[in-house]
């Protein structure tokens, strides 16, 4: 709430008013003092442009920080002369207390301190400016901001209204690429948003439908934030110098994150070629950029010399975080990258045990040597608490595996960034149908899917089948006596309704004779579930069908487990109780007890573990085609994708302080399958020396 007040703040301000005291008038403030020489050399350095190439765990965030401080301590220059930017509202807050806890050391108190601190996100910032410039906007009242769902909503009137078909045109694949046009700052009438990247013939027509719709109902989304504001200073030359007066020191943090849009509005606020001061210090490290996939560029900071002829660059190579053989070791890989600076990240803390490699025998063996791992150093290092422990994976499915050895093991975790895996829309979704289908008086399933994948049976058509039900009986009961008897529903409605219906009886009729794994595979089939998923073609779409193909392995091991060793006519006679058993056993693993757990093991992601760190991460699944995901390097395509994939190793390795193990199986079920696992590229770019292996590829069993 603070932050929102601060950058709701307004006044008037002299645009001549930025004169700053000689820096040689009194000393160095004390925590200047406390920096390191390039952390110093960036922080004194004010005047043009400045790069600073910080690597991991090298203080970017103390540097930062200080600088803002002794711009306004220092110096003299007014709080609202200076633009922070960042990617999260944690991270300016973050600044923002970091700031005025360095001001209030020179006594310099953050209410007494003149203006706010302009230190928020690219939304925030650009919210900001668009609401104090909104007579220069194409809207007739206050704009209201569209999130996500707001924006989904709108694209579905749209495809509606144009009399596309949602399954062949998925209105989330529309908002995917208007998103994605948007990173890159192309409007509906740029050729580039009509012929660009293979996109749908349809999408420029959606796209300019969408944005009269937009300027319609007086709203921005997400992106046009951005976009509107890079237009409103790119088509008034009157409010671009007035922000360029105003922002006479701009800060950018995590530049290698920045899109197109994000570049071009700061050019315009800080290039000389705008007409600029210049004083634009950007920090980052092109090493970390690991966000392509949602529109950042690294060629932003790869050409920021180029854009700012005679920028000052600053390298924070000291890494404070992890131990000598965990720097070198990750310094190693990434000198393999082609798109990057010259440094070298380095270390002075203690050398430190080397990496240890874990070759499994299979992703089972993997989950549960893990887990087994942390039980055996919470008891050998009593001090280590579990949430100092993180488990990294490339993709969510990978956690189910490490979930169900943590609730055997009674070990409480959380996943960070995401949910559990029996938690997640598309698991929820197709438990609902095996659960109909084995209890067809489950009005809570019934109700869930009725409607998933949307067969055109919308809230209002359940709602009145609620209302003629009311409560009397089950709910499939009084269903199927209207689907046979309408006297609630007619017409297109009936049609879909009693098509729903032959499909569930046809899954009930059968479900006595097939196994759990053939009836899953027949409800996603006849529902189109996964087709419509990868129709869609959003990253979330895909990383839904990596879940459902774990549910595979779920369903595949259960029924391992259950018919190990039986007789095909023993088989046949089991058939009929396999799907009780089945659900029975996936419920109870699916709500472990955490009440009042004070610490958890952490799993995440390898995108969502940047900016975090840990005493001891672990690394699954580092093997060729899942991480990296990339299966070749002939293209320049897979080129570039590979060396994301580097980074992104790079960035999971300087995660760790103390250790780090990277592990790789032999075998991994994919939809059923049990495929050789190569390890990854990865580990011949890492110098033997840093590495212990510990092969069990070839246990038979467990341990």
């Amino acid at each position: 709430m603070m932050m929102d007040r601060e950058l709701d703040f307004d006044f008037d301000w002299n645009p001549e008013d930025f004169q700053v005291r000689d820096e040689n008038e009194r000393p160095a403030p004390a925590f200047v003092n406390r920096l390191n020489d390039p952390q110093r050399e960036a922080t004194l350095t004010t005047e043009g442009p400045l790069l600073v190439l910080a690597g991991a765990g090298s203080g970017k965030t103390k540097m930062l920080t200080s600088r803002i401080a002794y711009l306004v301590s220092h110096l003299g220059v007014r709080p609202w002369q200076i633009l922070a930017v960042t990617f999260t509202n944690k991270a300016a807050g973050e600044m923002r207390e970091r700031v005025y806890a360095l001001l209030e050391e020179q006594g310099m108190n953050r209410h007494e301190v003149q203006g706010p601190l302009d230190i928020g996100t690219f939304h925030a910032i650009c919210a900001r400016i668009l609401r104090r410039e909104a007579q220069k906007l194409p809207f007739t009242k206050p704009f209201v901001i569209y999130d996500d769902s707001d924006q989904l909503s709108l694209l579905k009137s749209i495809v509606k209204q144009m009399n596309l078909d949602e399954k062949i045109y998925p209105p989330k694949s529309f908002q995917y690429a208007i998103n994605r046009l948007k990173c890159d700052a192309l409007e509906p009438s740029d050729p580039l948003a009509k012929t660009g990247r293979g996109i749908d013939r349809k999408l420029s027509e959606v796209y300019e439908i969408y944005q009269k719709a937009m300027i319609e109902n007086n709203a921005v989304d997400f992106g046009e934030m951005i976009t509107l504001t890079y237009r409103l200073l790119r088509d008034h030359a009157d409010i671009r110098e007035k922000y360029q007066r105003r922002y006479r020191y701009i800060h950018v943090d995590e530049y290698q994150d920045t899109n197109r849009a994000q570049y071009l509005l700061l050019s315009l606020l800080g290039s000389p070629k705008h007409g600029s001061h210049g004083n634009i210090c950007v920090v980052g490290d092109e090493d970390q950029s690991i966000y392509g996939w949602r529109g950042a560029d690294i060629r932003n900071i790869l050409d920021f010399e180029r854009e700012y002829p005679g920028a000052h660059v600053v390298k924070l190579e000291q890494n404070y975080r992890s131990t000598q053989t965990i720097v070198e070791a990750a310094s190693a890989l990434i000198a393999n990258n082609t798109q990057r600076k010259n440094k070298k990240l380095f270390s002075e803390q203690e050398v430190g045990c080397r990496i240890a490699r874990i070759q499994c025998p299979d992703d089972r063996f993997e989950a549960e040597w893990v887990v087994r791992e942390i039980k055996r150093l919470t008891q050998e290092y009593p001090e280590l608490s579990l949430d100092e422990f993180a488990v990294f994976y490339r993709t969510h499915a990978q956690s189910r595996l490490v979930e169900e050895y943590l609730r055997q093991a009674r070990l409480p975790y959380k996943v960070v960034g995401g949910l559990r895996f029996f938690d997640r829309k598309e698991i929820k979704d197709v438990m609902a149908y095996l659960r109909l289908v084995y209890n067809s008086s489950d009005s809570i399933s019934f109700k869930r899917i009725i409607n998933v994948p949307a067969r055109g049976i919308g809230k209002t058509t359940l709602d009145k089948l609620d209302g003629a039900w009311g409560q009397q009986g089950a709910l499939w009961d009084f269903f199927s006596k209207e689907m046979r008897e309408p006297s609630v529903f007619s017409g297109k409605t009936l049609k879909k309704l009693q098509e729903f219906k032959r499909a569930v009886d046809s899954w009930i009729d059968a479900q006595p004779s097939m196994l759990v794994s053939e009836l899953y595979h027949r409800i996603l089939d006849e529902t189109r579930y996964v087709e419509e998923l990868k129709a869609e073609g959003s990253d979330e779409a895909l990383e839904r069908v990596d879940n459902l193909e774990e549910f595979n392995s779920v369903v595949l091991e259960f029924e391992e487990r259950e018919l190990q060793g039986l007789s095909k006519e023993e088989i046949e006679r089991r058939k009929p109780l396999l799907l009780g058993r089945f659900l029975e056993q996936t419920t109870l693993a699916e709500s472990p007890d955490t009440e009042g757990v004070a610490t958890s093991v952490q799993l995440m992601t390898f995108h969502a573990c940047k900016g975090l760190e840990f005493p001891v991460v672990f690394m699954l699944g580092v093997e060729e085609g899942l991480f990296p995901s990339v299966h070749g390097d002939e293209s320049e395509e897979d080129r570039e994708e590979l060396e994301e994939e580097r980074r992104l190793c790079y960035v999971g390795m300087t995660r760790a302080r103390e250790r780090l193990y990277m592990s790789h199986a032999s075998f991994r079920r994919v939809w059923g399958d049990l495929l050789y696992q190569y390890p990854a590229r990865f580990f011949k770019e890492i110098p033997e020396k840093f590495v212990e292996v510990r092969d069990f590829s070839k246990n038979a069993g467990r341990f």
